[in-house]
């Protein structure tokens, strides 16, 4: 049963983030959780808050299947963006 609620998680992770983030990249940025810090945009990616908060459950041995699940299914969608891995850029861009 555990591995079918992750599974089911995945999907869902995936496709909520597939419904409400951007279509492409620069889509959506006012939705964005960015901190203007000098001239530069540090950008927390859905992605990369959700390997945080994975990492998190995991060191702390919560083991929810589904919500791992939810969290694996955002990172793989996160990670589909050709800009994934723009985390800090200048304001002007």
């Amino acid at each position: 049963m555990s591995i079918l609620l992750l599974f089911l998680g995945i999907i869902i992770g995936f496709l909520f983030w597939k419904i409400f983030a951007g279509k492409y990249e620069g889509d959506r940025l006012e939705r964005s959780l960015r901190f203007l810090i000098k001239n530069y945009y540090i950008h927390l990616h859905h992605w990369l808050w959700s390997v945080i908060l994975l990492v998190i459950l995991f060191s702390l041995h919560i083991k929810i299947p589904f919500l791992y699940g939810i969290l694996i299914g955002s990172i793989i969608q996160g990670l589909t963006y050709k800009d994934w891995y723009v985390i800090v850029y200048h304001k002007d861009r």
